[in-house]
């Protein structure tokens, strides 16, 4: 006799199980932008994922002033904590501070108070800021590679510099760790993770990358970089202690300047076909790792106009090219200043041509709609993905880039102010 299956037995058996979810990273939609929103890439999430501080434009017209805003989003209930003329947001450890470049100068604002103290004696010292605690004492370092602590009456002067090292100097344009040992800095253009204090464990990524947020581990380090076919901007995150580089997926956008929440998600800005505005992605270390490459992609010491900008014919003398994004928070000061500087060489009979280049890897139509926002009169000259690869701009924009003869003489990153471009094309000059 056939045994007879039980209707329990039977239910059991038809029950289908559920395939589990693939592994690899999760993209949430934190934060939408407008169609129009002037929101710019650098934007910093809280230590606990809740709050997002970002910089957006507040009007597109040159100004004598900073015309950029820092706001704060409560993301969970989508209020603004706050909205201040300033820019280069980052938060304190504790996640209850911002410190950020306003209008008073350095700024640290409360976002449970809203209570805001402004030290400009700190100003000069450099902005672009992060936050550590190291010994029990809150450390904020600069972009110009200066650090300070934070007492209670604000910034304890005099201030510090990274150790010079042999062979990488201080590095340029540095990220600290959150226990404050470690910095991310670049070298000849090569993302570097060195020591703050002394020159012991030293790790050479060998690849040009962004500023380099560190994990809350200090084991990690996440940064945007040119995708390979120089489409646009990808994220990656290099283990330290395993040597490896993983790549996130499934972005055929562009990703840019992914930060750290303390849990392991990561934030960053995303400007894409099916979505412009901020993601988080949460399993970010199920993607598959690969050794760090062994050769470095240092740029090679002598670069000539055709190896950059192979589409226009080079200058006979002194040529400043300036090579942007319009997700760089830092265009318009730089075209502001630019200009600036090349109406004082033209008044005073200073030979010198300015031109500027985009980003390959931004779309066509935000390029042409900042370029008229800034009402730009500087000539623009093609630069094709492959040849971006070829300057510094892989790692900040934007880039000015200094030629005499068809031949690159200096790069500078960043904005660079109308003081610092007249007196390095009038020290140029005067080196015929």
């Amino acid at each position: 006799m056939r045994p007879v299956l039980s209707l329990f037995a039977l239910a059991v058996l038809s029950v289908t199980v559920a395939p589990s979810p693939p592994p690899g990273p999760r993209y949430e939609h934190l934060f939408t932008l407008k169609p129009k929103e002037g929101v710019f890439a650098y934007a910093r999430i809280s230590p606990d994922g809740k709050r997002l501080a970002y910089a957006s434009q507040i009007s597109a017209r040159p100004s004598a002033q900073r015309n950029w805003s820092v706001t704060a989003v409560d993301l969970p209930t989508g209020k603004t904590l706050f909205t201040e003329n300033g820019i280069d947001a980052y938060w304190s450890n504790d996640g209850t501070r911002v410190i950020y470049a306003g209008m008073g100068g350095v700024t640290v604002r409360n976002v449970e108070t809203n209570a805001a103290s402004a030290y400009p004696q700190a100003s000069g010292l450099g902005d672009y800021f992060s936050w550590a605690v190291r010994d029990g004492k809150e450390m904020i370092m600069t972009i110009q590679s200066n650090y300070y602590y934070l007492g209670k009456d604000g910034p304890v002067l005099p201030h510090t510099r990274v150790t010079t090292c042999e062979g990488i100097g201080t590095g340029e344009r540095p990220l600290i760790s959150h226990d404050g040992k470690r910095v991310s800095t670049f070298v000849k253009g090569i993302l570097v993770v060195r020591a703050l204090d002394n020159c012991a464990g030293i790790v050479n990524t060998h690849i040009q990358g962004s500023k380099a947020d560190f994990s809350w581990d200090g084991r990690y380090i996440a940064f945007h970089a040119v995708k390979s076919a120089g489409t646009g901007y990808e994220i990656r995150i290099v283990d330290l202690e395993k040597k490896t580089v993983r790549t996130l997926p499934n972005l055929p956008g562009s990703a840019f300047f992914p930060s750290w929440t303390k849990d392991g998600r990561l934030c960053f800005r995303y400007d894409g076909p099916d979505y412009r505005g901020f993601l988080m992605a949460s399993n970010v270390l199920d993607v598959p790792e690969a050794p760090l490459p062994t050769a470095t992609e240092a740029l090679p010491d002598e670069r000539r106009w055709e190896d950059i900008f192979p589409e226009t014919a080079p200058a006979k003398g002194l040529r400043l090219v300036l090579i942007w994004a319009p997700w760089s928070a830092h265009s318009l000061e730089a075209f502001t200043n630019l200009q600036e500087a090349r109406d004082h060489f033209t008044s005073r009979g200073v030979p010198v041509d300015v031109v500027a280049a985009a980003d390959p890897g931004s779309r066509e139509s935000d390029i042409a709609s900042q370029l008229e926002d800034f009402r730009v009169t500087i000539p623009r000259i093609p630069l094709s993905p492959p040849h971006l690869a070829m300057t510094e701009a892989r790692n900040q924009m934007p880039t000015t880039l200094l030629f005499r003869g068809g031949t690159l003489v200096e790069s500078k990153l960043g904005a660079q102010s109308f003081e610092t471009l007249r007196d390095w094309v009038l020290s140029a000059a005067e080196k015929k």
